[in-house]
């Protein structure tokens, strides 16, 4: 059902999302004095023993290219075609604009985290995700207590635990949902199961940052975590493309016609591992290192010329800058600059507000 304002149909789910905006004004202005309210975590908090991708994105409010990535999302939000094309938006982003000329900066800092667990016999990797908005403590906590109930107003089942309190959702009984929902000091963590979830509140609870196996732990050791993005990926049936596919089904979608889908899962398959690490330059250029651990130095090769096609197919689109790769025995390292985020992030604003 939508509901209709000034001639605009509104998703009722959207229409909560900005109500809940709203709300939290009151919150965030107990803690003007404060630049963090809320703890971020150690992502390393959340592994399992079975991960098999770890995605980290983090940013800070210093970051100039994040504020500039925001800048253009406050823009399309507010513009003509966006969210300030109906009166009751209008209403909402001007309140939450106050004195700042872009109140989206005003979320930072915040972390979003990742992580693919594959059990034994698995076919799809299962997720878990924990979201800090540091920023804005009152959106987190609101969001979350609007989660408690279903669409028919009736509260979903908790499980009590020493240090948390784990919701079961709809469709928690899938694991591939991440569908149990729990609060840890502010951050909001979805998790596939309710075992992987008592297991990452203990951890939680003993601070436990440790890697839960050593291939995982070495991969770690060789990623600099000092930057917006960074990540690490073992690729357990097919898991690398699954991942990749989550990142962006459209690139990627596009990367698979242009090697030829037997190509592609034939290449991919040789792929043992990838770490990478990445910078935000600006709202429109993402800069990724990556390196591949292949089964063989043919492997190796063989990827190299499959991603030298693939970026001149993203090249024609507008999707593709420089890119460079150096390799050795079964290892490739990739620096590639990724481009066209502004006008995939304006599309989608003015598409779904």
């Amino acid at each position: 059902m939508k509901l209709k304002l000034s001639q605009v149909s509104i998703d009722p789910h959207r229409l909560l999302f900005l109500g809940l905006l709203l709300l939290s004004l009151g919150a965030t202005a107990l803690a003007d004095g404060s630049r963090s309210r809320l703890k971020i975590p150690d992502p390393k908090l959340f592994l399992t023993p079975n991960t098999v991708s770890f995605f980290v994105v983090r940013a800070n409010p210093d970051d100039e290219a994040f504020r500039s990535l925001f800048n253009t999302a406050w823009l399309a939000l507010s513009g003509p075609r966006g969210a300030g094309r109906n009166w009751i938006y209008r209403v909402i982003l001007s309140k939450i604009q106050g004195d700042d000329s872009n109140a989206l900066g005003s979320l930072l800092p915040a972390q979003y985290v990742r992580i693919d667990t594959m059990e034994d016999n698995a076919e799809k990797p299962f997720p878990t995700t924990a979201t800090t908005v540091s920023g804005w403590p009152g959106l987190q906590a609101i969001w979350y207590m609007a989660q408690g109930k279903g669409d028919n107003g009736e509260s979903f089942p908790t499980v009590e635990l020493d240090e948390a309190t784990l919701l079961l959702r709809d469709g928690y009984q899938d694991p591939t949902l991440g569908r149990v929902l729990t609060k840890l000091d502010g951050t909001i963590a979805s998790f596939p199961s309710q075992r992987l979830a008592r297991y990452a509140v203990e951890r939680w609870s003993q601070n436990n940052t440790t890697s839960p196996n050593e291939e995982l732990e070495s991969l770690l050791d060789s990623v600099d975590t000092d930057h917006h993005t960074y990540g690490v990926l073992f690729n357990r049936r097919g898991s690398v493309v699954k991942f990749l596919r989550w990142l962006h089904k459209v690139d990627v979608g596009k990367a698979e016609a242009a090697a030829g889908p037997e190509r592609f899962e034939r290449v991919t398959r040789k792929v043992r591992s990838m770490t990478w690490e990445g910078d935000l330059l600006s709202d429109n250029e993402l800069q990724l290192s990556i390196r591949f651990r292949t089964t063989t130095p043919e492997a190796r090769r063989e990827l190299t010329e499959m991603l030298k096609d693939i970026r001149d197919v993203l090249d024609e689109y507008g999707r593709a800058g420089e890119m460079e790769t150096s390799g050795t025995d079964n290892e490739l390292a990739i620096d590639f600059l990724l481009v066209g985020h502004k006008g995939m992030l304006t599309r989608y604003i003015e598409m779904n507000f």
